[in-house]
């Protein structure tokens, strides 16, 4: 036999390179087949190092961890630690959905510089951004109402105030009765589980706890999802019970009936307070899923505050005629919203409206003693100190929570919050104030 023959045996031979000969074969079947991802905050980028994306210029055989550090999500613009990698019947499950997006939004790409959500017209949806960066899902319609949430904070401006004796702002607070770290809250929402991949229960725990490990409370939203009829088997209820009631529950303004069964389920878990979100009336998710909400009367607010002994809370506030309405009907809690723009288009941003609710509230019968709580377009502790200045008690933050809960769970919810704490001492500082009542209109100005 030749010696190249010789030296073909003796090559495959060689236990070590017998080896290295299989670790390559498999590395090639591997490069071949490919591993499969997903998106874990879209629930819909899905994607396959066996075919690279050429779209997104990443080569063939690159897994996520590959990617580069600047790679950004072309659905809703996660980053690459937020990609998992799924089974291959997953893969086939979840691939059409991606490409049927693709035709639907006719984008192929993630733009980069381009901020998700409704915040830029030529963004596309989604839920991850860096900290204080717009994002958020779309506001209904064109977005107007979400756009002029954010729109109506940018108007107003911080006034420095320096020249004075230096001490550490204290900014804790307390709610009904509750001590927390700051006055800000987590908004109440519901409904991931229609866009992601997260359960409405695991989402609700993930922001009450989140809340509670920052030292502050969490509210609930309530899903326009069937969970049967025992109230008891409500997501939000269950997550209220797994953080031993430190929560709030808010329901959609469903009849009468059902809200009241609602309200005693959450007050057997030991809810902080309850409450109905009015601005969830023309919820379309809730009518195409059968759970019809409604307007309500001060008549059934004043019958759904007398059903429970716990802090009632009425949400959707955005005009003073309604605002007074709710505190003839007994409302503890008055929450100036506009649902997040979600449910009604072309409404003015919460930052333009909420001194006028305010005064009317103040000068009101008993209205020195109602909460007055502000949410819309909140991304930094900066935003918070406005709404503060504004007339709000407290602040509400949901976009930014709902990010982190999906993908990161409670850890990723607080650490928002510690990073809205940190802005929050900052602006008091610049500006100051060396407590909460001594934030007010004196330290803004608005930017005409």
């Amino acid at each position: 036999m030749s010696k190249s023959g010789d030296s073909s045996i003796s090559r495959l031979s060689n236990p070590n390179r017998l080896a290295n000969h299989a670790l390559r074969q498999a590395f090639k079947a591997k490069l071949r087949n490919g591993s499969k991802w997903l998106c874990t905050v879209c629930n819909i980028y899905v994607y396959d190092s066996g075919k690279g994306d050429p779209a997104m210029g990443i080569k063939q055989g690159l897994t996520p961890p590959e990617f580069p550090n600047t790679w950004r999500c072309p659905v809703c613009g996660a980053t690459r630690d937020k990609q998992k990698e799924i089974s291959e019947e997953e893969y086939n499950q979840k691939a059409p959905g991606y490409e049927n997006f693709k035709k639907v939004s006719g984008r192929k790409t993630w733009a980069p510089g381009i901020p998700a959500g409704a915040d830029n017209p030529d963004a596309l949806p989604g839920l991850a951004q860096e900290y204080g960066m717009p994002l958020g899902l779309r506001g209904i319609g064109q977005g107007f109402s979400y756009l002029n949430n954010l729109r109506a904070l940018e108007k107003f401006r911080l006034k420095t105030r320096l020249i004075t004796k230096h001490q550490e702002p204290d900014f804790k607070a307390e709610f009904l009765g509750r001590k927390i770290s700051m006055p800000v809250l987590g908004a109440s929402m519901s409904g991931l589980s229609l866009v992601s991949n997260i359960t409405e229960e695991a989402f609700a725990y993930n922001i009450l706890e989140g809340c509670r490990l920052a030292g502050t409370i969490g509210f609930t939203g309530n899903t326009s999802k069937d969970f049967g009829t025992p109230a008891e088997k409500s997501p939000p209820i269950l997550a209220l019970k797994r953080v031993n009631g430190w929560g709030v529950n808010i329901f959609k303004p469903q009849a009468q009936d059902v809200l009241i069964e609602l309200i005693k389920q959450s007050e057997g878990a030991g809810a902080i307070a309850v409450g109905t979100d009015l601005d969830g009336a023309g919820s379309a998710n809730s009518t195409l899923l059968g759970k019809f909400p409604y307007r309500k009367t001060t008549d059934e607010l004043r019958e759904l505050k007398k059903s429970t002994r716990l802090p009632f809370i009425v949400k959707g506030i955005t005009n003073k005629e309604d605002a007074l309405l709710a505190i003839e009907a007994g409302a503890d809690v008055i929450s100036v919203s506009n649902h997040g723009g979600r449910v009604l288009d072309s409404t003015p941003g919460i930052a333009d409206v909420l001194p006028e609710v305010v005064a009317a509230i103040r000068v009101s019968p008993n209205g020195k003693k109602i909460i007055i709580t502000a949410d819309g377009g909140i991304r930094t502790g900066y935003d918070v100190i406005k709404m503060l200045a504004l007339g709000a008690d407290f602040v509400l933050v949901g976009r930014p929570l709902a990010r982190e809960a999906v993908p990161s769970g409670a850890e990723g919810v607080k650490r928002i919050l510690d990073y809205l704490k940190q802005d929050i001492r900052t602006a008091m500082i610049m500006t100051s104030c060396n407590t909460l009542d001594e934030i007010n209109e004196s330290i803004i100005f608005r930017n005409h």
